[in-house]
């Protein structure tokens, strides 16, 4: 029986204005197709998703530097960058720039009927404390029961821990929950943690890698998550 829903945060619930995408189009010249800086978006978050597992693995986590670089790296090979497009690209990768968000289309809509209908909601996300501010800002906050951040928890998913926390928090079993995001390793992040997952990708070029295998369920937006909740 499903007592608690479980929510990433970017790309999720809050969309960043301006995106990366967006941010990469502007900064890396002219010449380029949206719809590739989506592509190379989209590889590069499977990239970054592989690397944080790496590290979660191995407790050795890659220096700034050349992790930025090899984000650089991702982009440069899809796009066909030059080298001196990094020094653009660098404070972008790092969220150097002035950026708001807003709430996702349908968010409070669904966030709503999901308190009717008496579930526990939380939030688990890789974000920093400051995204807190945000939730409030955009009128989400007063909706979760617990929010889980990772440099609060020291947990980073793909860390299945990260999850069971938050239902330890929220005195709900993992069992009795289902988790939605937008990254293929939301996925794997909760089947870890033996709940459904319900992804919402990012982007129409996010792919889940065979190894992490499919969602249970597969939405292109919030309005759609009450029917595939039903199902649980």
């Amino acid at each position: 029986m499903l007592r608690c829903v479980l929510f990433d945060i970017d790309n999720t619930l809050l969309l960043k204005k301006p995106s990366i995408v967006e941010k990469v189009f502007e900064a890396a010249g002219p010449g380029l197709r949206f719809e590739d800086v989506e592509r190379a978006y989209a590889e590069s978050e499977i990239w970054q998703g592989e690397q944080i597992r790496r590290e979660n693995e191995t407790g050795v986590r890659m220096a700034d530097d050349e992790y930025l670089r090899s984000v650089f790296g991702v982009y440069q090979r899809v796009l066909g960058l030059k080298e001196e497009a990094f020094a653009a690209l660098r404070p972008v990768f790092m969220r150097n720039y002035h950026m708001d968000y807003e709430a996702a289309p349908g968010a409070e809509q669904a966030l709503r009927s999901l308190k009717a209908k008496g579930l526990r909601l939380g939030i688990v996300s890789n974000n920093t404390p400051q995204v807190r501010q945000a939730l409030e800002a955009r009128g989400l906050a007063g909706f979760f029961d617990a929010v889980v951040i990772s440099e609060e928890a020291g947990l980073y998913k793909p860390d299945p821990r990260i999850l069971e926390l938050a239902c330890q928090r929220l005195g709900v079993p993992c069992a009795g929950s289902v988790y939605v995001g937008d990254h293929p390793f939301d996925i794997l992040c909760a089947h870890g943690a033996h709940m459904p997952a319900v992804w919402m990708p990012a982007n129409r070029f996010m792919t889940v890698p065979e190894s992490i295998g499919p969602a249970e369920y597969r939405i292109g937006s919030l309005a759609e998550l009450d029917g595939a909740l039903e199902n649980l």
